[in-house]
Parts: structure tokens; sequence; C-alpha cells
């Protein structure tokens, strides 16, 4: 039975590198949509909505408005999803799939939102500001879910932690002038290609969502919705990851 159920989970199952990966994927993909679509605007990376944050208060006042929008909905949100997960994890029916499901189904609201609403013209226009909410709701979960459902992966929005990382595994792992032991040897390579698949994933969201952006606006949100929907199908329902 075991065996036939890791079968069905393949490359989707959570404790395999590959749905890191796809959650990277997805988290840039979304940001760089949001980047291109929504005044410079990250839903998924904070320190990226504060940096931009401080040039535009100077700059561009009302694009920076929109910036507050996102930092003080990514707290609410971040603080809602929190309590939902304790509150399952202590029923004991806390599960990665419908988590993803919801995901997915907010993401595909923030593009129906963007597309009726289209062209989005002005930043504090209703529809924009809703587009933010809805696609922060969305980025917040899904951190929300890596912290608490996939911590023993890497962070999907924490490129320069994983870069760190990855060039931590490389000198332990290969280029280290002092002798190891074989078991720290290959727990740093381990890490080192961990962190390297989720960078590699990460970037190719992001150049897969510029091209996106570019030829089919935003109807390319399309695609990280279907990737949620097929990960959250593949999960088994009667267990938690972890």
């Amino acid at each position: 039975m075991g065996g036939e159920q890791a079968g069905k989970l393949g490359l989707f199952d959570p404790a395999k590198p590959p749905a890191a990966m796809m959650l990277a994927f997805c988290a840039c993909y979304v940001d760089v949509i949001c980047v291109l679509g929504l005044f410079h605007t990250f839903t998924a990376f904070v320190t990226g909505t504060l940096v931009v944050l401080c040039t535009e208060i100077f700059t561009l006042p009302d694009d920076a408005k929109l910036k507050l929008v996102v930092l003080a909905t990514f707290f609410a949100a971040t603080l809602g999803w929190y309590e939902l997960v304790v509150r399952l994890k202590a029923a004991g029916r806390l599960r990665l799939a419908p988590l993803l499901t919801l995901e997915a189904a907010i993401l595909l609201c923030f593009m129906l939102v963007a597309l009726l609403a289209g062209p989005l013209e002005h930043p504090l226009a209703m529809a924009t500001i809703a587009a933010v909410v809805i696609s922060t709701l969305a980025m917040s979960l899904q951190n929300v879910i890596m912290s608490e459902l996939l911590s023993y992966h890497a962070p999907t929005t924490f490129m320069t932690g994983n870069t760190m990382r990855l060039i931590a595994g490389l000198v332990s792992g290969w280029l280290a002038t002092t002798p190891a032991a074989p078991d720290q040897v290959t727990d740093a390579r381990a890490r080192a290609i961990q962190h390297a698949q989720v960078i590699l994933a990460f970037v190719s969201g992001g150049l897969m969502a510029g091209f996106g952006m570019m030829h089919l606006g935003f109807w390319a949100l399309l695609l990280p919705v279907v990737i949620l929907l097929v990960m959250a199908a593949a999960q088994r329902p009667e267990l938690a990851p972890g």
C-alpha cells in the first residue's frame, strides 16, 4: 500500500525536492506578473516590497501607497493563515492538498479580477487594489505553507539565504581545504544541490512569467494555478506532510 501511494505521488511527493522547486517557480512567477502588471508590486517577496516602497515614497507617492497595502495585507493575511493552520493542526485535520487548492483558487480570482477590470491604469484604482490584495492573500498562504508544512525544504521566496547556503554547501562539500567526515561532506553536497535547485526553479518561474505576461497578459496566471491544482490532486488525503 505504501509503495502504491509513493508511486502515485511521484514528483509531487511533498518530501521530495521537486515540491519546493514547483512552489519556488510559482512564487517568482506570480511576483514577476505583479511587478509587470501591478505597478512594480511584489506580493510574495516582502523584502522587494520594502525596497520599492523606500524609493517610491520620494518619487511615486501613489505607487508607494499600493506597497503599504501589500505590507498591511501580507501581515494581516499571514496572521489569519497561521491561525487557520494552528487550528487545523490541533484538530488533526492539517493537510497540504486543501491549502494548495485554496492558493490556486485565490490566484484564479486574482487573474479574473485583473482581466475583467483591465487595463489597470492607476495604482490606487479599486480594481488595482483588489488585485493586489487577492494576490497577496495567495502568496502569504504559500509562505505559511512552506513555513509550517514544508519547512524541511529550502525557502521558496528567500533567495539571498538560499544563495548563502548554496555557497556554504559548495565550500563544505567540494572546496574545503580541511578534511571532513564523509557523512558531513555528503550532507553539505545534498544541501548545496537542494538550494541550487530551488534558485534555478525560482529564476525559471520569473523568466516564464515575463514571457507569458508579454504575450498573454494576466491569462499567464493559469500556469501556476494548474501547477498548484496538479500538486494538490496528487497528495494523499489521509496524511499530512512532515
